[in-house]
């Protein structure tokens, strides 16, 4: 199966720009981020150390694989790999019933609880990484292309973060509309 190559750089730059920042928000802050990987209960601790800085460095390298062609399906098949493990930690502990757990997806710049939301966006995000991994279609990208590339690529982004904003404060929001009552 093919895809149109403005499809594809979209999806590229929507995910690169979403693991880049996640992967740099990671470590800004390490400590921060461990700490999250350690309330989940998932990981022995003596492998913690290493996924600490594991993780975000893969998310780096990812998000700049997914600028080139040539590694762009290795990257996305990667991400995909990530997601997909993210998503069983946060639905192991949210069948535990655990579900005060800060994500640790933006490392200590968005706290947000885990929630099935969370597993829903994972999905979300696999479905784009999905679309990513597959063959372009061999065509030139005229000016018109690089302006819905690049359009396209910032509403998706901007849309992604108002989506995280909304679910790390929905706590807030509930309180608030408690107060209501």
């Amino acid at each position: 199966m093919t895809i149109d190559p403005t499809i594809a750089w979209t999806a590229s730059l929507v995910l690169a720009a979403i693991f880049f920042a996640s992967g740099a928000m990671k470590f800004a802050d390490l400590d921060e981020f461990r700490g999250a990987l350690e309330s989940y209960r998932i990981a022995p601790a003596i492998i913690e150390p290493i996924l600490t800085f594991a993780i975000p460095l893969v998310e780096l390298f990812a998000a700049l694989g997914l600028m080139f062609t040539a590694s762009r399906t290795t990257s996305a098949s990667a991400i995909l790999v990530l997601l997909g493990i993210f998503s069983a930690a946060i639905v192991i502990n949210l069948m535990r019933g655990r579900v005060y757990i800060d994500c640790g997806c933006f490392g200590p710049a968005l706290r947000q609880k885990i929630s099935w939301w969370l597993v829903a966006r994972n999905a979300s995000l696999a479905a784009l990484a999905t679309i990513t991994a597959l063959r372009a279609v061999s065509r030139d990208l005229g000016a018109l292309d690089l302006f819905t590339i690049a359009l396209g690529a910032a509403t998706l982004v901007i849309l992604y973060a108002a989506a995280n904003c909304l679910l790390a404060d929905a706590p807030r929001i509930a309180a608030l509309g408690m107060g209501d009552a």
